[in-house]
This record gives C-alpha cells, structure tokens and sequence, in this order.
C-alpha cells in the first residue's frame, strides 16, 4: 500500500498535514479560554461567558443578605464583570447581538444591586472595551511597548496639507476596507477610534507624555463627552 507523501502545509482532498500530523478539521478551537468558531464570529464563546456569568450572579444573589449594596457592587465587579472581559480584544469585534447577551448580564447586576438601595455606578461593557482598546495602541504607538510592536500601524501620509493634517499629525493609516467582517477587527477598529482622540487633542505632546493610568483616565473622560454629542 502506497504511502502518502510528506509535503508541509500540503492540503489534500482528505486530510490536512502539517510537519508530519494529520490535522482534523473542527467548527471550534478553545485556546487560553477563548473559544474560535470557522467563521470567527465569537457566537460560541460569548453565549459561554453570558451563561456562566448567569450563574455567578445566581451566587450574588445567595449572598445579598450578608452584603450591603456596595459590597454587592465591589463583587460584581471584581468577580462578574472582570470574567466578562476576559481577553475582549480578541472577540470584542463580534456581532451586536452576540455582545447584547453580556449587556443583559450587567443590566441584572445593576438591577440586583438597586434592590438593595444603591444606584450603582457602572459603565457599559463596549465603553469598558474601548477604553482598553485606546490603551493598547497607546502603548503601541506611543509607549513602543516590545511585545505589541506587531500591531504597530504607520502614520498617514497626507498629500495635500490641510488645517485638519497640520493640528493632528499623529494620525494612523486608515486602510480602505469594505468587508463586515474586517472592518470589525480591532486594528481597524481602533485605529478610527485613535484617529478622532488625535484629532479631538489640542496638544498632542501632552498625550505622548503621560503614564498608562493616566491615559486611561483621560480616554475615559474623552469618550463619555465624545458619546453625549
């Protein structure tokens, strides 16, 4: 019986090989808790999260006797909410009604700690997740952090100087793409996003100057103002 030839990457109508093992094919793939579907649509893991977040705030609401309403906010928080972002910039792109499953999470948190007398101060999840997302390429673009640099995007290459190029020089690439599915991804994403923070700042020095929490603090204070116009 003949055997099948070694070639590494080769595909053939029955199997794929890759340095010697045969690979089996698979709608999903978990790797470091984040599970990938074929068409990377994330459906799978966040209906995963949202169902065992559901859980966890079963357990809130066990322990809501022994807790005040701001101890119930500080557990949410620390237990609930940061499971629910676990490694969001790699789904963070999934479809609105997939990421509308997380937001219900929250809005029963919020409900379970108003019962207890407290208005609690919580921010959405997709704020949360720019804010995170403006952080990386801070740390990309300006901070030349060593393992991130294969995120690292080029400047724009103006041809014609507007006042727009001369008051935001720091802007990034804008690659042309008119794919759904690309234009979800997070370099496109937050590049936008990094574009309109440049171009918001009068004093771009003073945004290459700063430390890590302290961006954090004004991206945060830039979006919520940039979201109420």
């Amino acid at each position: 019986m003949s055997q099948w030839p070694y070639v590494p990457g080769l595909r053939t109508a029955s199997r794929l090989v890759f340095q010697g093992d045969t690979l089996t094919p698979q709608d999903e793939v978990e790797v470091l808790g984040v599970t990938y579907d074929r068409k990377l649509s994330f459906r799978s893991h966040i209906e995963r999260l949202a169902r065992e977040a559901s859980g966890k705030l079963v357990s809130l609401r066990r322990m809501s006797p022994l807790l005040d309403s701001r101890g119930m906010e500080v557990l949410y928080k620390a237990q609930v909410r940061s499971f629910l972002e676990y490694a969001c910039l790699a789904w963070g792109g999934a479809a609105n009604k997939h990421l509308s499953l997380l937001d219900k999470v929250q809005e029963r948190a919020a409900r379970l700690i108003r019962e207890a007398e407290h208005q609690p101060a919580l921010q959405s999840l997709q704020h949360r997740r720019d804010v995170a997302g403006l952080t990386v390429m801070f740390k990309v673009q300006l901070q030349c952090v060593p393992h991130l640099q294969s995120l690292w995007q080029p400047p724009r290459l103006a041809q014609v100087a507007t006042r727009a190029v001369t008051s935001a020089p720091e802007e990034l690439l804008q690659t042309r793409c008119r794919t759904w599915h690309h234009q979800r991804q997070f370099i496109y994403t937050y590049v936008s996003w990094w574009n309109k923070l440049i171009a918001s700042e009068q004093n771009i020095e003073n945004i290459a100057n700063l430390s890590t929490q302290n961006f954090k603090s004004k991206v945060n204070e830039w979006l919520i103002q940039y979201r109420q116009q």
